[in-house]
C-alpha cells in the first residue's frame, strides 16, 4: 500500500513504525524464524493455488513420495521460498499497517516453514530425530550464549 493511497476502511490506521519493520525484517531472517509458526492453509502461486498444510500432512504420512509427487513437490519448494522472499521485500519496502505488517510476516514464515518441512520429508527427515537433532542444536546454541554473557560479565567486573 503506497503511503499516498486513501484508506478504504474507514479507520485512520497508522502505519508500522521503522523500528517495528526493522524488527520484523530482522526476525524473519532469523536462522530459525519458521519454528513454531503455522503453515499456511493454502497459498496461491502462479495463478494455482496449493493446500500446503494437506500437503505436508500428507507427505508425513507415507513412506515414500512417488517420483511423480516427489518432482511436483520438488517444483514446489522454490516456488514457496519466491513467495517468502516476495513478501519480505513488500514488507521492507512498502508503508503497511502493523496487521498488514503482520499477515505478510506470519505468511513469509509459515511459507518457510512448509518449503523446509517438505525438504526435509523428501531427504526422509523428520520424525523423532530432526526434533531430538532441533534440540541439540537448541541447547548447544544456548550454551554458547550463556559462556558469551558469562564473558560479558567478566569484562564488566
Amino acid at each position: 500500500m503506497l503511503k499516498d493511497e486513501n484508506r478504504t476502511n474507514g479507520t485512520d490506521a497508522e502505519y508500522i513504525s521503522y523500528q517495528e519493520r526493522n524488527k520484523l525484517l530482522w526476525s524473519l531472517r532469523s536462522e530459525f524464524a519458521w519454528a513454531g509458526k503455522k503453515i499456511p492453509e493454502c497459498v496461491e502461486i502462479d495463478g494455482e493455488e496449493y493446500r500446503l498444510r494437506d500437503i505436508v500432512r500428507a507427505l508425513g504420512e507415507e513412506e515414500l513420495p512417488g517420483p511423480d509427487e516427489a518432482a511436483e513437490i520438488r517444483a514446489l519448494i522454490p516456488k514457496l521460498k519466491e513467495r517468502a522472499k516476495a513478501d519480505e521485500e513488500l514488507l521492507e519496502t512498502e508503508e503497511l499497517t502493523q496487521t498488514e505488517a503482520e499477515a505478510l510476516y506470519e505468511e513469509a514464515v509459515g511459507l518457510l516453514r512448509a518449503a523446509i518441512e517438505l525438504k526435509d520429508k523428501l531427504e526422509g527427515k523428520g520424525g523423532e530425530k530432526s526434533v531430538d537433532e532441533f534440540k541439540r542444536m537448541l541447547n548447544t546454541q544456548k550454551i554458547v550464549d550463556e559462556k558469551r554473557f558469562q564473558e560479558l560479565i567478566k569484562s564488566l567486573k
